[in-house]
């Protein structure tokens, strides 16, 4: 029987200390009250794993954080009024974006804390919408985008990760495919679907200003996947999936590679790899 493969999405923290409620009272959690549920987030370099327990079902109750390093190593451990629906964590571990809201049938995400490893809320944020639609951290870990899907249409935050305060954030009339940051989280490239076979792709400044975007027809799904180190250039890159007969599942398979660079008169094609 075919089956098909998930890939969960990232997500995880770090730090030294034991808090209780946000950075509030110091304790121990009672461990029967955070026995409802469980869920784990890891980091999208493996480097932190965050286990979540919960004392209620559909994000009703509060929740347990629990932090360790890949080790297994408990880094700190808090609690927190506000159940998750997701959790993603900065690649140095000093930052975790969670997503609150309800969920059972259907996902409705209402708003966003910000916390340090240690469990304190740096920023709180309202955010409506059904599901996130792409995340990324800057590889320097000092920036977050986040592509929402509000139900209609499409919406980028982008938040400086030191502080949890909102950097920019657009509303679009297409839905968000996918978003990525450049190393120090300068330009955002961004990818929105267009219509049938179609995608509009778009690079946008720190400011939230449109740089550049281009329209790429492909019955594939396009996401944006790399910068160079210097943010000069970027790939878009082409996937479906793909039955694997030797372990008998679908992969998302790479098919082709849009590569841009930025040059003083624009943005220009710098050449496709299949």
């Amino acid at each position: 029987m075919k089956k098909l493969l998930l890939v969960p999405v990232l997500a995880l923290l770090s730090a030294v200390s034991l808090r209780a409620e946000e950075g509030g009272a110091q304790g121990e959690a009672r461990a029967d009250k955070f026995s409802v549920e469980s869920r784990e987030f890891v980091s999208a370099n493996k480097a932190y794993r965050l286990k979540v327990d919960y004392a209620g079902t559909g994000g009703g109750g509060s929740a347990r954080f629990e932090l360790m390093d890949k080790a297994g190593k408990r880094l700190s451990l808090f609690e927190s009024r506000r159940a998750p629906f997701s959790v993603t964590i900065s690649g140095d571990g000093r930052r975790l974006f969670a997503l609150n809201g309800f969920w059972s049938q259907q996902v409705t995400i209402t708003d966003m804390n910000v916390y340090s490893a240690a469990g304190k809320v740096l920023a709180r944020h309202d955010i409506r919408m059904i599901g996130p639609a792409g995340e990324d951290f800057s590889s320097d870990s000092s920036v977050y985008a986040l592509g929402a899907d509000p139900g209609k249409g499409g919406a980028i935050y982008v938040f400086d990760a030191a502080t949890g305060s909102l950097r920019w954030s657009k509303k679009f009339k297409e839905k968000v495919a996918g978003v990525k940051l450049s190393g120090d989280g300068a330009r955002l490239a961004a990818v929105f679907l267009a219509g049938p076979k179609a995608f509009r792709a778009a690079v946008f400044e720190n400011d939230g200003s449109e740089a550049w975007h281009t329209v790429i027809k492909t019955a594939n799904n396009l996401t944006p996947r790399r910068f160079s180190a210097d943010g000069e250039e970027f790939e878009l890159w082409e996937g479906k999936m793909v039955y694997d007969e030797k372990v008998d599942y679908y992969r998302d398979t790479t098919v082709k590679k849009h590569r841009f660079r930025f040059t003083p008169s624009g943005v220009e094609p710098a050449g496709d790899a299949d």
